[in-house]
């Protein structure tokens, strides 16, 4: 079945518009006209791997960093997922640990991590003559704390599978549909995270979480992850200055995680920890950040709910001098008369770029071109978390406010005397900052 028969056939996976999604990742991949995929071997990173062989071909290379903080079993899985894709495949020795407070485990960790990453991928790219650098972030990775995120931006790598609208669940959908074996491979992540914010990060620690992680696979445990705190080095005290590993599996395997007790604390033993413990929480991607979002008040364990997050697309329309389109909101909504980007909300079954034309004629009374995403915004408001896409905007003829209360172009230098939407804050400091 062709892209666009699977784009007109009803969805069969409970995924609306995963067709469509996938033409528009197509797309995303085609307009670099050739790239160099950073390449781990996970499920995102090899569903952007095998499209950009499929758009670009022999102008597309796979990139994986390789360092004591990825786990063994996936340098070899990425080699052999790459061969099965039929990309080339460079490999290059990455060296996290020796960037200053890279070890001492900071709160922003993921950042100095994927500068180290682009660092390695950029020359390469530019040995090769590829135009771009990919990364595999999807649409939900933008809503928790990821440091690297702004790495990524600041650097201008480009996140195609936010381009298509892609969630976490419609990146495992669609790599089933499309048949490729990471489809359902359970999420994984650098050992790095295992580590509490500010305990320090050695090669030695890395490996004992490495084998403990694998000894647990082979118990059969599939989607887990070891936690390693560290014990007080108490002077003269014999065994002082060891670890506690802290267990996480699913809340499906916990039962069986109990009943095989002996053999986890003694694979745990034979790693180096000195404690062995199971989280009844069970296992949850990026619960190190709860420290840094926030939870339930003290002697609640259980990881807080997440807020109700909204996804909104906004436009970046210049003009030829630079200014920047503003609109007005009106007296009668939330937040009246302040200013914003022009945009609006995601509507069920839209792509995000269909929405934001769809907002601009509503509102503008005109028609869009609806470009690239130029930048990812993330506000936390009392109740909700608000999710931004901001894309490159062309309009075909001059914009009037139709549902909104003003509509106006504004010079770079008088972009500070606009009462501005907390959301669209940081992007409008941005770009006053480049008059």
């Amino acid at each position: 079945m062709s892209d666009k028969e699977r784009a007109a056939a009803p969805p069969t996976d409970g995924t609306e518009g995963l067709g469509t999604k996938l033409l528009l990742l197509r797309e995303a991949v085609r307009r670099c006209g050739s790239a160099l995929v950073a390449f781990s071997g996970g499920v995102d990173s090899t569903l952007v791997l095998r499209v950009a062989v499929e758009e670009l071909g022999d102008r597309a290379v796979a990139l994986t960093a390789v360092s004591e903080t990825m786990a063994r079993r996936e340098v070899e899985e990425a080699r052999e997922l790459a061969r099965l894709l039929g990309a080339r495949h460079e490999v290059v020795r990455s060296h996290e640990l020796d960037r200053p407070g890279f070890a001492d485990n900071p709160v922003d960790r993921c950042y100095h991590c994927k500068i180290e990453l682009l660092d390695l991928c950029e020359p390469v790219a530019r040995r090769l003559g590829l135009a771009r650098v990919l990364l595999g972030t999807n649409l939900d990775d933008l809503g928790d704390y990821r440091p690297g995120l702004v790495a990524a931006r600041q650097r201008g790598a480009g996140q195609p599978l936010v381009e298509a609208g892609l969630t976490k669940a419609e990146v495992r959908a669609l790599s089933r549909q499309l048949g490729l074996p990471t489809w359902d491979k359970p999420q994984m992540a650098c050992l790095s995270s295992r580590f509490p914010y500010g305990t320090r990060i050695t090669p030695e620690r890395l490996e004992m979480v490495d084998r403990f992680e694998e000894a647990l696979r082979e118990l059969g445990f599939r989607q887990l992850r070891v936690r390693l705190h560290a014990l007080p080095d108490l002077a003269g005290a014999p065994g002082s200055g060891g670890a506690l590993a802290r267990i996480e599996v699913p809340e499906e395997d916990l039962e069986r995680a109990l009943s095989m007790r002996r053999d986890i604390v003694a694979a745990g033993r034979r790693c180096g920890f000195l404690y062995v413990s199971l989280d009844l929480a069970g296992f949850r991607s990026g619960s190190a950040n709860l420290v840094l979002l926030g939870g339930r008040p003290a002697g609640d364990t259980m990881p807080a709910e997440p807020r109700p997050r909204k996804l909104v697309v906004a436009a970046l329309v210049q003009g030829e001098d630079g200014s920047v389109l503003l609109s007005q909101r009106r007296a009668d909504q939330t937040m009246p008369l302040l200013w914003e980007l022009p945009g609006g909300k995601v509507e069920p079954g839209e792509t995000p770029q269909q929405a934001l034309a769809r907002e601009l004629r509503e509102e503008l009374d005109v028609e869009a071109t609806v470009g690239e995403v130029v930048d990812v915004v993330s506000h936390r408001y009392d109740d909700f978390e608000l999710l931004m896409l901001v894309y490159r905007c062309t309009l075909s003829g001059p914009p009037r406010a139709r549902q909104v209360a003003q509509v106006r172009f504004v010079s770079l230098d008088s972009l500070s005397d606009y009462p501005i939407l907390p959301a669209d804050g940081p992007l409008i400091e941005k770009l006053r900052g480049m008059r």
